[in-house]
């Protein structure tokens, strides 16, 4: 299998004290695929129909929502592991900790070792030759 090529933007932006130009490198997004595109991608892969991959995939989903909701880490095959968050403060006294100490709560992401192996050693970076 070959390098794939991922582009890349450049931005122009004035900013900071000086009020100088810089440059800023940044992904460019082909394009976001919605839930019903990721379907049918999936059933032309596979030759399932579309009714049976979508009962499959919006049933997983739900399941993965709940579990995550309720704190437990699922691995998503060798995409990676998603998991729930939170950032608390730390409390001096029992009665500050628990739960009136968290201040954010987020669902995070971490990739798996396949897909790091991917990005860094599989991937080539082409850049847009007009600064947009």
């Amino acid at each position: 299998m070959g390098k794939k090529n991922f582009k890349l933007k450049i931005s122009e932006r004035v900013c900071g004290i000086d009020k100088k130009t810089r440059y800023y490198t940044s992904p460019k997004r082909a394009t976001v695929i919605d839930d019903e595109q990721l379907i049918k991608m999936a059933s032309d892969d596979s030759g399932i129909r579309i009714e049976q991959i979508a009962a499959v995939y919006r049933s997983l989903f739900t399941q993965v929502k709940e579990l995550v909701c309720n704190g437990h880490s699922v691995q998503l095959g060798d995409l990676g592991t998603i998991h729930f968050k939170i950032h608390a403060k730390v409390s001096e006294d029992l009665e500050g900790a628990g739960g009136a100490a968290v201040r954010r709560k987020w669902v995070g992401f971490r990739v798996s070792k396949h897909v790091r192996d991917l990005l860094y050693n599989q991937m080539n970076f082409v850049t847009e030759s007009e600064v947009q």
